[in-house]
């Protein structure tokens, strides 16, 4: 609904003496659905990106209207790198993982060995990383990676502006494939999928990996191969342990991150 018919069914809703309340509350009704006061002249500002980007209030409205919208301030502070991979909650290393790992290499070998032939890159690492961002889908998240983005370009801190762009990249999207931005779910730094690419790293290294006409990396195939992609894409080099480190670290910029990624890669190949 635009401003104007919320501003048309109020009139004929409202008793007249109550209209000036009526007009007292709408902004906060039309713009700021399920938002602290203190974000919404932030939250102002990434509409007016939005609207810079092409997106008309009738959008900007079906978005930051909806009931399922709502900002997690709460997320803002966590950190996400650090992680040790290697506690024994996380279970890495162990006959399990390793044992899951290698038949998931099997039950995919065909686009595995086409990601490996095509991109260079090891499948035992494309594993790796499947196994340490979500343990192969089991795990990949639950928060509306709309929300969560938001949330982090509206409550001020060093990454705001980046989460602004993710925010535009991810509704671009959803308008180019006709998908309701609040269904895709993932973590609550706003990547998703089975390799948990934010929505930039979608744009530029999503690739279909089954010829079936779109990329969804909530299937094995496409998340296989854009992970090779994207690690070609970030240095990867067959034979230079160099540019190996480099592409994994550029997938998440932690030291512990790369070294479980080959750790795991490793006991895969034993």
């Amino acid at each position: 609904m635009t401003e104007g018919a919320v501003l048309r069914t109020i009139r004929r809703m409202v008793p007249a003496g109550l209209l000036l309340i009526a007009f007292v509350c709408l902004p906060s009704f039309l713009y700021c659905a399920g938002v602290n006061a203190a974000y919404e002249k932030n939250l102002e500002g990434l509409k007016e990106e939005l609207g810079r980007h092409g997106f008309t209030s009738d959008e900007l409205a079906g978005v930051f209207l909806d009931s399922r919208f709502e900002l997690y301030p709460e997320i803002v502070g966590r950190k996400g790198k650090g992680m040790n991979y290697f506690n024994r909650r996380f279970g890495l290393l162990t006959k399990r993982s390793v044992s899951r790992g290698k038949a998931v290499l099997i039950k995919y070998r065909d686009t595995f060995k086409g990601a490996e032939d095509q991109y260079g890159v090891e499948k035992e690492v494309i594993a790796a990383i499947l196994r340490v961002e979500t343990n192969f889908g089991s795990s990949t998240g639950t928060y509306p990676i709309l929300n969560s983005l938001v949330t982090i370009a509206v409550v001020e801190n060093r990454r705001s502006k980046w989460a602004q762009d993710e925010v535009v990249q991810l509704l671009k999207v959803c308008r180019q494939q006709g998908t309701d931005p609040f269904s895709i779910r993932g973590s609550w730094a706003g990547a998703f999928g089975i390799s948990q690419f934010i929505p930039s790293s979608y744009v530029k290294f999503a690739v279909d990996g089954n010829g079936d006409g779109t990329v969804d990396l909530f299937t094995m195939s496409d998340a296989v191969v854009s992970v090779a992609n994207y690690l070609k894409a970030h240095g990867w080099e067959k034979d230079k342990q160099a540019g190996k480190w480099q592409a994994v670290y550029a997938y998440n910029h932690c030291d512990n991150y790369v070294k479980a990624v080959f750790a795991y890669a490793k006991a895969l190949k034993k």
